[in-house]
């Protein structure tokens, strides 16, 4: 697989520079707020680890309050509001919820974000070039590929056709009602009916799986409800016989069918590398916001093969990562 191959290579060289640049030269603190819960710890583990290799290392040169809202909104206004009256050098922040949270409440402290839909859109920053004010780190891109997921789902199904869709998506994110018009319209184009199924709790997500009983295939939002729940969510589309894509890959490696989208670690090192340089006196204004640069098609081939599925050669071809 060359692409993967090159990624790795491109990876390890972009790796290189940080252990051979200087110690960070003081102590810091910064903030980490998620919407998600401390069971999931993809994004602190991953922004820990570029962190200090970029020399800000936890107990010696830097000090991370974390604070985690488990999913409920009602919360995450007061954990912004803790980390700020800490008045920490930065605050990272996951997703749009945290980051509307945070930017209520302060104008002067550095915020980066790790995975924001359209954050022009949603007023966080006035360009991508130019973000204006005290946001910048990198954006996502989910609601741009239903088409596309659809599309693999056809073929990872074929010859049984793909007609009715659900997508499971949280009404309670900021992003929801963009991304389910846009998942109406590209559903729309292809020719497939639409059907979205909102999952606002985790104790929603049983019913939301039995919901979707009529349809041929299920796309699975990246949320801070339905991420934590990943494994459960698999379980019990897998249970169901419900072929389902996810966002990230991070849902095939508990067990989910497959992922088209991007390889969210790249964003974690790119919010490590942006709050570096904002701790040593780059101005998160003249940070512009970055884009993914590559999406990842992953596939669980022991989940599609207990869903009586056989990955044809040339879509296995074209697969990025696969899960045994």
């Amino acid at each position: 697989m060359p692409a993967r191959r090159s990624l790795i290579a491109a990876f390890a060289a972009l790796s290189m520079p940080w252990v051979a640049r200087a110690q960070a030269p003081r102590r810091a603190r910064i903030g980490f707020l998620s919407a998600s819960s401390t069971e999931d710890p993809a994004a602190p583990v991953f922004l820990r680890r570029y962190l200090a290799a970029l020399g800000w290392r936890e107990g010696d040169t830097l000090t991370i309050e974390d604070r985690y809202s488990m999913g409920d909104t009602t919360a995450t206004p007061r954990l912004a509001a803790e980390l700020v009256a800490l008045r920490p050098e930065v605050i990272v922040v996951t997703g749009g919820s945290e980051t509307r949270a945070v930017t209520a409440l302060t104008r002067d402290i550095p915020v980066v974000f790790l995975q924001v839909v359209d954050p022009v859109g949603l007023g966080f920053v006035q360009t991508l070039a130019r973000p204006g004010g005290n946001l910048t780190g990198a954006a996502a891109a989910g609601q741009l590929l239903f088409g596309k997921r659809i599309e693999l789902l056809r073929e990872l199904l074929a010859p049984t056709p793909v007609r009715r869709v659900a997508m499971l998506a949280n009404p309670g994110n900021p992003i929801t009602a963009r991304g389910a018009g846009e998942f109406t319209r590209q559903a729309a184009q292809l020719g497939v009916e639409p059907h979205t199924i909102p999952v606002s709790r985790r104790a929603d997500i049983a019913g939301a799986v039995a919901a979707a009983a009529g349809v041929d295939a299920v796309l699975v939002q990246h949320d801070f409800v339905l991420f934590p729940a990943r494994r459960e969510v698999a379980v019990l589309l897998n249970a169901a016989r419900r072929p389902a894509i996810f966002e990230n890959r991070f849902s095939p490696l508990v067990g989910g069918l497959c992922s088209y989208g991007a390889d969210l670690r790249d964003n974690f090192r790119q919010g490590a590398i942006y709050v570096d340089r904002i701790l040593r006196g780059a101005k998160p204004t003249d940070l512009p916001v970055v884009l993914p640069s590559r999406v990842e098609f992953v596939v669980n081939v022991t989940t599609a093969a207990a869903l009586g599925l056989t990955v044809a050669p040339g879509l296995l071809a074209r697969v990025d990562e696969v899960i045994e």
